[in-house]
């Protein structure tokens, strides 16, 4: 199953998450989020280390196609 039909399909459990997630818009759910998440210390990468966001998104988007394949 690919994302896209994921989404669409309403029986799908992502579809229910970000149904159950997110029917109440965005602002309960960042709320959640900080509440449960220290704001006082940013963590960096240590010196010399990049952030590498290409290959971040890469493997995101690999692990979801694993997650939704049949």
């Amino acid at each position: 199953m690919t994302l896209k039909g994921g989404i669409d399909n309403p029986r799908s459990p992502l579809r229910r998450s970000l149904d159950r997630e997110l029917s109440a818009g965005a602002k309960p759910l960042r709320e959640s989020f900080r509440s449960q998440h220290r704001t006082d210390r940013v963590l960096l990468p240590l010196p010399g280390v990049g952030t590498e966001a290409g290959t971040a998104g890469t493997a995101i988007d690999t692990r979801l196609r694993l997650a939704f394949s049949t």
